[in-house]
């Protein structure tokens, strides 16, 4: 079978019909491409950033702390540019806990890279593998928040549970899912035991488990070779995690015969009433011009509707697919602090730290709130420091002025030991749909795209209701919220081009094609009519399995098992 990832000189993918163009190679366009692939089905993957897994150039170590130079990001797997944005928090920009904040003007207008991947794999090369389910009650959003009238939550997903059961237990084996059963949770399929946790994180266990909480060993993604560390922020340097550039990705191409099309940026999809008929982008220092029967946007729920309203035309003046107006509205972002816990005594850490889950406030008080696990980072001076500097940048101007960077390195120092023993975990609490939370085109800045975000008191008053419970539970002295009252989750990006049954209200239909369009599908987070409480990856990747099961059945027999043309 013909393909891969071909001799640029050689490669003219203008001149091919593909079965499938997918745009952008993370969690959904890589699963989804991979199992058109893995059917014998003509798929090209074009991809803004490099081809990591297998580019000699990529470098695997830890993103310097204050880097801002693209290509520095790029080699290594991160979005180039910082994105722009306002929110109505005052002095304060969405906490990334990853990166830093360039600037921040005091009338809530933030310039700042969100913790957002560039190159095959996407955000997967960069996160830390937990995927976990949705609980059955996602499915039906609005029965968890009856008093919440404002937000645009559905009664249920168009799919549910009993559709998504099945494609979770693929998927967990696809991305070599390890973890132990949630004991708060009936029916899961047994996962893979993983590695032994070290003295630092039985004891943190223990500690929960004296006080009536249900910990469980995280369910991660990670073949767990030896000497693995989670390879958190970076490029898995041992082919170790299962981000979908490892996962799907590289066996579609090696394997599958998928072709790969990356350092290709996509400028806007040219579509009449009926079809997306051409897509644009620059590559190799020249324009493309690809055609497909089916287009696949997966470029994440920042740049996919941004896409989508960039490719206006007098078929579409509000931008391809945008009938409804609801393209790039509904944004949702998980608030998630973070919260160091101190076990009793002193005990040893080291190796793979990112081990323990409770869903014990998933539900609570009568409230929607979410899950809790282990951050995965250790605490020494580097890590403190890192997140002084960001608590600072996200801070007023005066607090900055006060407190110069000598003055951080010290506050480092000091909080490394205090916290030395201590393992730092996050919050991840559901945040709702409102049409106004949104993100739209802004050519005047370098990531062309722009947010805008109100908090609602609701969402502050279930981030209070967690830190209240989890205080409640441990008792103060071991816990400490390391967190501004507000850290928003930029790596959690969901809900822009939500799927539903109604025209109307929603972009896409039951199965994740644009209702107005006929061969155009996004299968990105940005589907999701609302955002649960647990990181999306997993049902993501789910998602984009079914969806590509659809795509090949509306294909038909034509063009099955032909493979790529040779290029």
């Amino acid at each position: 079978m013909a393909g891969g990832h071909a001799d640029p000189s050689q490669l003219d993918p203008d001149a091919i019909e593909w079965d499938a163009v997918v745009i952008g190679t993370g969690v959904g366009g890589a699963t989804l491409g991979y199992e058109l692939a893995r059917r014998g089905r003509r798929v090209l993957f074009v991809e803004k950033g490099r081809y990591l897994q297998k580019d000699p150039e990529a470098e695997q170590g830890e993103l310097g702390e204050l880097s801002v130079d693209p290509d520095e990001r790029l080699r290594r797997g991160w979005w180039p540019h910082p994105i722009s944005g306002r929110t109505d928090v005052e002095g304060r920009a969405p906490g990334t806990g990853w990166a830093p904040v360039r600037h921040l003007l005091d009338d809530g207008e933030a310039d700042f890279f969100a913790p957002l991947g560039c190159g095959t794999g996407g955000s997967s090369v960069l996160y830390g593998a937990t995927l976990e389910r949705f609980h059955p009650r996602d499915f039906r959003p609005r029965e968890n928040f009856p008093e919440v009238a404002e937000t645009t939550l559905p009664e249920a997903w168009p799919v549910g549970w009993n559709t998504f059961a099945p494609l979770y237990e693929e998927v967990e084996r696809l991305y070599e899912v390890h973890g132990t059963p949630d004991p708060l949770s009936d029916g899961e399929a047994p996962l893979p035991e993983p590695p032994p946790m070290n003295e630092q994180d039985r004891s943190i266990h223990a500690l929960f488990e004296q006080n009536g909480l249900h910990p469980y060993r995280s369910h991660i993604g990670c073949a767990f070779k030896p000497g693995c560390d989670g390879c958190g922020g970076r490029l898995c340097v041992r082919a170790c995690k299962g981000d979908s550039g490892r996962v799907c990705l590289v066996p579609a191409v090696e394997t599958h015969g998928a072709t790969l099309l990356s350092g290709c940026e996509v400028t806007r999809l040219v579509a009449d009433r009926t079809a997306v008929r051409e897509v644009h982008g620059r590559w190799q220092g020249r324009d493309v011009r690809l055609r497909a029967k089916v287009v696949v946007l997966a470029a994440g729920a920042l740049m996919s509707p941004v896409l989508l309203m960039n490719s206006k035309s007098e078929a579409w003046p509000e931008g391809v697919a945008n009938g409804s107006g609801w393209v790039g509205r509904n944004l949702m972002l998980h608030a998630g602090d973070m919260v160091a816990i101190r076990p009793k005594g002193r005990a040893e850490g080291g190796g793979f730290t990112k081990t323990i889950s409770i869903n014990d406030f998933y539900f609570a008080g009568g409230r929607k709130l979410g899950n809790f696990q282990s951050l995965g980072v250790r605490v020494d001076t580097g890590a403190v420091f890192s997140h002084v500097r960001t608590t600072l940048d996200k801070g007023p101007a005066w607090l900055r002025r006060i407190v110069p960077s000598i003055v951080a390195r010290l506050i480092a120092r000091v909080g490394a030991i205090f916290f030395r023993n201590a393992v730092v975990f996050s919050a991840i609490l559901e945040d709702l749909p409102y049409l106004h939370n949104r993100v739209m085109p802004d050519a005047s800045q370098p990531s062309g795209i722009r947010y805008e975000y109100t908090y609602p008191d609701e969402l502050m008053e279930r981030n209070t209701l967690f830190r209240r419970s989890l205080i409640r539970a441990l008792g103060r002295r071991r816990v400490t919220v390391l967190s501004r009252p507000v850290n928003l989750n930029f790596g959690h990006v969901c809900g822009t081009c939500r799927f539903g049954d109604d025209p109307r209200t929603s972009v896409l239909d039951s199965t994740n094609r644009a209702h107005e369009v006929e061969n155009l599908y996004v299968v990105d987070a940005s589907f999701f009519p609302s955002s649960g409480g647990v990181n999306p990856s997993l049902t993501i990747a789910a998602n984009a399995l079914r969806v590509a099961r659809i795509i090949d059945g509306r294909l038909g027999d034509a063009g099955a098992n032909a493979g790529a043309e040779e290029v």
